[in-house]
């Protein structure tokens, strides 16, 4: 029997591991060398600064990095926590065969996530519209002329607004994932729990849910750095406002959209590229922080239930 040895192996894969650790550590190792500087765009000879850049986010002067952090947070958990129930029912609902014209509705429910989102927001920002969008010209018909949802004045109404799109462009990449999973289901299983005496919810989640949960967990840790990330959503609808405080940022400047706003807002005479870079550093331990954290929880849960 042909054997090779593993440098052998190693000498194959060096070329592609090469170029990987080209292609994905050269910006990482200059983001964090850039960060421990005092660059800026007019700033040519810049020096060595340590954690100047890393301790400005953390000043008291500038407290917005908690504030924008715990709103996107709190943006990340709604979305997913939407994504899983709304992606769940429809999911189980295009599985179930009773339903009439499956594969209509399979197609129809790929139109959201298959529109461009640029085009997506802005329908949704005239949907929005106070005098105008039909959301409050249907609500006037049947509450009055004075009704009007200040979709994007309002603190609370535009953050329940960007969920409300970020939700429909993401739901249907739920949905497919678990029906995916769903049909993977053996279903001699459901019907040995039914013989068993068992009724639909105690199939579901004594069956059908653990089932799930290896599909769903990557699908859940994707979406969460992704709705991380949303910039182009939620800058389109609400730029980041309304902003209620000079003193802080808007009630939807989520990261993406606080960083570009700063960047080109009161820093677009001289651009502190330290700041950004370790700004960009902070985003990504929070990340890979969130990331091993599910993944732990998801193996503990596999163990518990093994």
């Amino acid at each position: 029997m042909f054997r090779v040895k593993r440098s052998q192996i190693f000498l194959y894969l060096l070329p592609m591991l090469l170029t990987i650790a080209v292609i994905n550590l050269t910006p990482i190792i200059y983001t964090i060398y850039l960060s421990l500087t005092n660059n800026t765009l007019f700033n040519n000879e810049y020096n060595f600064a340590g954690l100047n850049s890393y301790t400005y986010w953390f000043s008291v002067a500038n407290g917005d990095l908690i504030y924008v952090l715990g709103i996107t947070l709190l943006y990340v958990a709604v979305c997913i926590a939407l994504f899983l129930i709304i992606g769940l029912a429809t999911a189980l609902a295009l599985n179930n065969q009773k339903v009439k014209g499956l594969p209509f509705w399979r197609v129809v429910l790929l139109v959201p996530w298959a529109t461009p989102y640029a085009i997506t927001s802005l329908i949704w920002k005239f949907l929005f519209n106070y005098d105008f969008g039909p959301l409050n010209q249907i609500g006037r018909v049947f509450f009055g002329p004075k009704f009007g949802i200040p979709w994007l004045t309002d603190p609370t109404w535009a953050f329940i607004a960007v969920v409300m799109v970020n939700v429909w462009l993401s739901y249907p990449f739920f949905t497919v994932v678990i029906l995916g999973a769903l049909q993977s289901v053996p279903a001699e299983l459901g019907e040995a729990a039914n013989v068993d005496g068992a009724n639909a919810w105690q199939r579901f989640r004594a069956v059908t849910l653990p089932l799930l949960i290896p599909a769903i967990t990557p699908a859940t840790i994707l979406s969460a750095i992704t709705t991380f990330q949303m910039f182009g959503v939620v800058y389109l609808i609400t730029q980041g406002g309304p902003i209620t405080s000079a003193d802080k940022p808007g009630a939807t400047s989520f990261v993406m959209v606080y960083i570009y706003n700063k960047v080109l807002g009161q820093n677009a005479g001289n651009i502190h590229y330290a700041q950004i870079a370790a700004f960009a550093i902070l985003v990504f331990i929070v990340l890979g922080s969130v990331t091993f954290l599910t993944r732990t929880l998801g193996s503990s849960s596999k163990e518990a239930m093994a």
